[in-house]
């Protein structure tokens, strides 16, 4: 699969009451060698985006919106599960009139494999879908044509001349609180069904809650060798000392296998009864002898034994190498959590790279790690670019904006982290109590 995000809108989105979009499209500025993506329509587009804020400032929502409407589009199941209720879908609560107006979404993919562009709206308020709408734009040529292949308003629907009589029988089968572009990629039609593709290669990752992503990092790992390999070294040469992973798997009954599932998900009806799997990972260190001489042969300990952030660089770094061999795209939230800031910007420069990054994989996170901001790295030529920097604020009413660091006028050398802590850029918070 390769396929790239273009940007992302939300708009009376939780802490966003206007319309505020993440693009990753490339300003044009002086590129020094990131893995930039050019398409057959002129346009390029950025590996990697960070967004920065103070707490509460907003930061979260834009991820949270963008795997919402993953979420969305993939259900299937709209009578247990409507999307209309999900925990996540909220209006923008502190005034009256947003209160009482729809919720918007709008992406852009871009479809490599199609040479098409994808972009897709739609609007939730209270118990239904209120508009919806996709377009396609396709061929490269002097000939490239643009075409809304269905638009919704309500149970309404209008279509494409060349996609009509195939769609309108199928209209019948969209319920309120269901996306109708879900419903016609069930049925075959191809350019919904090619978006649906595409969503379910985009990750959404809390990096505060890693329980549900080490389980399947700990499968992934057991079945792939080559994803195991690039993850082993990763790990090795990030200095914590381990040398090695091994994993054992065992089957075990339903019940067990329920178990070991999070809290929230016990509650989710069994859709699928087959046993599960259990499964142990294991680490090795090397042995010291006299004055710190390393020795031919390895300790195995438990990987429960290792700290925190190690159980989490590893847990991550199953997704992230596995977004770079398939072109997929990661969000994380507060990427830096738990890790050096070193580490981390490693982890930006695996994205920014060419040599690494060579299917069109994407990284967006959302952090508070400032040196991510640095120009003066050792690898400076996998730095951020201004158009690679988000801000997030509050204004009086603690609605939400978003903006882009490329919109101050501000040179390449700057030192962006500093400016940004003096307060420069904004996104900061504006601390009102006095010291003790």
């Amino acid at each position: 699969m390769e396929f790239m995000l273009i940007d992302f809108t939300v708009k009376n989105y939780r802490s966003f009451k206007e319309a505020a979009t993440l693009s990753l499209a490339a300003q044009p500025l002086k590129n020094d060698g990131i893995a930039i993506y050019s398409t057959e329509f002129g346009h390029k587009i950025l590996p990697a985006a960070g967004i920065y804020g103070a707490n509460a400032s907003g930061k979260s929502n834009i991820l949270k919106g963008l795997s919402y409407v993953v979420f969305a589009i993939l259900n299937s199941n709209n009578v247990s599960f409507p999307i209309t209720k999900h925990p996540l879908l909220q209006p923008f609560m502190l005034d009256r009139q947003t209160q009482k107006e729809p919720v918007h979404f709008e992406i852009s993919l871009w479809d490599k494999e199609q040479i098409s562009q994808y972009n897709y709206a739609f609007q939730v308020h209270g118990d239904a879908i209120v508009t919806e709408w996709l377009e396609v734009i396709d061929r490269p040529s002097k000939k490239r044509r643009s075409r809304i292949i269905f638009e919704r308003e309500n149970n309404t629907f209008t279509f494409h001349p060349t996609e009509g009589e195939r769609l309108k029988r199928l209209k019948g089968f969209v319920a309120n609180t269901a996306l109708a572009l879900n419903v016609f990629a069930n049925f075959a039609d191809s350019y919904s069904r090619r978006v649906v593709t595409i969503l379910q290669n985009i990750n959404f990752v809390d990096a505060n809650n890693m329980s549900s992503l080490m389980m399947y990092a700990l499968e992934r790992l057991h079945d792939d060798e080559k994803l195991k390999s690039q993850v082993v070294n990763f790990i090795r040469n990030s200095d914590i000392g381990i040398q090695d992973i091994s994993i054992d798997r065992s089957e075990m009954n339903l019940g067990e296998a329920w178990a070991q599932l999070p809290k929230e998900l016990q509650g989710i009806p069994i859709l699928n009864t087959a046993p599960g799997y259990r499964y142990e990972l294991y680490s090795r260190h090397s042995i010291y002898g006299a004055e710190g001489s390393k020795q031919k042969e390895e300790k195995t300990f438990h990987f429960g034994d290792e700290s925190r952030g190690t159980n989490k660089l590893l847990s991550l770094s199953v997704l992230l190498f596995e977004a770079l061999n398939e072109g997929k795209t990661v969000l994380i939230d507060e990427l830096g959590s738990g890790l050096h800031p070193h580490l981390t910007r490693k982890i930006v420069e695996l994205f920014q790279s060419p040599v690494s990054n060579r299917f069109g994989a994407q990284l967006v996170f959302a952090g508070h790690d400032v040196l991510l901001m640095e120009t003066n790295s050792l690898n400076r030529t996998l730095d951020l670019r201004r158009d690679q920097i988000w801000f997030t604020e509050k204004g009086e009413d603690e609605s939400s904006e978003m903006r882009c660091l490329v919109e101050y006028k501000s040179k390449k050398e700057h030192e962006f982290a500093k400016r940004y802590l003096e307060g420069r850029f904004g996104a900061v918070p504006m601390f009102s109590f006095e010291n003790a």
